[in-house]
């Protein structure tokens, strides 16, 4: 393989990872815990309940595919 093939290659691969990552990072946001508070009904926690597990999912499937 030439330098100008492997060059672009890595370019790609830590275009890559920079993604992984950022989407990690937001997964990770997204799955804190959901503090219980007055000023949410009980149909929007458990609406954001549903949300977390969710996105708790798809981070899991980030781990999982790479």
């Amino acid at each position: 393989m030439k330098k100008a093939e492997l060059d672009s290659i890595l370019k790609i691969i830590k275009e890559e990872i920079a993604k992984t990552e950022t989407a990690v990072k937001n997964y990770l946001e997204r799955t804190k815990p959901i503090a219980p508070e007055n000023s949410i009904g009980r149909v929007s926690r458990m609406d954001a309940i549903n949300n977390r597990s969710v996105n708790e999912a798809a981070l899991k499937n980030s781990f999982i595919k790479y």
